[in-house]
């Protein structure tokens, strides 16, 4: 069963989960991440069919995520790897296994970690706000008009007023 596209929602999280919301996209961007870039790798890494690595694989590639660059000439064979898009992408994935380190196992016993290349330190993320440079606390945080507000049709921009009307009273 297809599923209905997000790529018009006027929405960064819909239309992010256009391309991320696939069951297996974010493993194959893990991997490549890992440094798992061809496909017979990443096939058996994640043991998932050779018609639907295919498929996906080129969804990441029309998205912008991956590249797919020769190492063989003969025969000719290919690798994935994150193009500056993919690397973005990768930022949801390491929120996404610190997630689940905390709450999905048990202290101690998480099964990969992240080290940073130049200290081999673990590493743990962490969201701040680019502009003042503190910690994001999402408890804190409110949706309200963005620069593309309002919307030029009048049914959606109707609908995005009505949505909006907590944003007057939270930034009160």
């Amino acid at each position: 069963m297809k599923r209905a596209s997000f790529a018009d929602k006027p929405c960064s999280i819909a239309r992010s989960l256009d391309v991320l919301g696939d069951w297996w996209n974010p493993l194959i961007l893990r991997e490549c991440l890992y440094g798992v870039t061809r496909f017979d790798e990443i096939q058996r890494w994640l043991g998932i069919g050779r018609n639907i690595l295919t498929t996906r694989l080129s969804q990441l590639i029309d998205a912008g995520l991956l590249e797919k660059v020769p190492y063989s000439d003969t025969p000719r064979r290919y690798e994935y790897r994150l193009t500056d898009r993919g690397y973005d992408a990768a930022l949801v994935l390491v929120a996404m296994m610190q997630y689940g380190e905390r709450w999905h196992f048990p202290r101690g016993e998480v099964p990969i970690q992240l080290y940073d290349r130049r200290t081999h330190e673990p590493v743990k993320a962490m969201l701040v706000d680019a502009t003042s440079g503190e910690p994001i606390n999402v408890r804190e945080l409110y949706a309200g008009p963005g620069p593309a507000f309002p919307p030029a049709d009048s049914v959606r921009r109707d609908r995005f007023r009505e949505y909006f009307q907590h944003h007057d009273q939270a930034a009160d």
